[in-house]
């Protein structure tokens, strides 16, 4: 399967696997070690469990302060879903998403974020998938939005 061909996941950090706020980076851009980041992890593992050929592409601005290498650490069990980061970049976040899915031809995916762009554009496209920035995934009207769009999702490349 293409990397192209399969669904994904574009997926926010901040206010999505962790409440906004939580401390990650000292003042010279170095991840500190914080038990409070990446608290709701398990929870997306488990909404993405039923589904293993569903991808992983980083939204989060995360993307820009480090490397592949360190994404892919600090998603722990889900770094065998990444496929990328988004490398296109919009006025708002929902733009840089959307010309990201049209760079790369996908047919099935959803958003996870708290960006207030992406709050925006669920209106017009239930893909996109707003959290609150102080519950993110861990919210079960969040877990069941989830549930269900990824039920939807073109799973096999179709």
């Amino acid at each position: 399967m293409r990397p192209t061909d399969r669904a994904v996941v574009f997926l926010d950090f901040d206010g999505v696997l962790h409440p906004v706020g939580v401390p990650a980076i000292d003042e010279e851009f170095r991840l500190i070690d914080n038990p409070d980041l990446f608290v709701w992890r398990p929870i997306l593992e488990r909404l993405l469990a039923p589904y293993p050929t569903v991808g992983i592409i980083v939204s989060s601005d995360w993307r820009r302060l480090f490397d592949n290498a360190t994404l892919l650490r600090l998603l722990g069990p889900l770094a065998a879903r990444f496929v990328g980061v988004v490398e296109c970049y919009g006025s708002f976040r929902s733009e840089g998403i959307l010309a990201e899915v049209k760079r790369r031809g996908l047919k099935g995916w959803v958003v996870l974020d708290d960006h207030p762009s992406v709050i925006a554009a669920q209106a017009g496209d239930a893909r996109f998938i707003a959290c609150e920035p102080a519950t993110g995934v861990s919210s079960v009207d969040v877990q069941r939005t989830v549930s269900l769009r990824l039920a939807r999702l073109p799973v096999d490349g179709i």
